[in-house]
């Protein structure tokens, strides 16, 4: 089996560690980020399966992330999730 590395972006921990312990028992590596910063400097150095990011980071949001994807690592799906019921 392919290794499958997900990039997991969102300012909150437990969120991360959350979609991590769901991920895990499916033999998802998680590689965590808390910014968008962070999220682009992973995407660089690593070669990933897909992402989830949250739509408010501190650093912008993720459909900035989006847009980055789309351009530069047109392949990789990714996902947004929210909390924040008005976007």
């Amino acid at each position: 089996m392919d290794d499958c590395n997900a990039l997991i972006v969102d300012d909150e921990a437990d969120i991360r560690e959350l979609i991590e312990m769901t991920l895990l028992p499916l033999g998802v590596t998680c590689l965590p980020a808390e910014t968008l910063s962070e999220a682009r400097a992973l995407l660089k150095r690593q070669s990933l399966s897909f992402c989830i990011t949250d739509l408010r980071l501190p650093d912008g949001n993720g459909l900035e992330l989006v847009a980055h994807i789309q351009k530069h690592y047109s392949n990789l799906p990714v996902a947004v999730i929210t909390a924040h019921i008005h976007i």
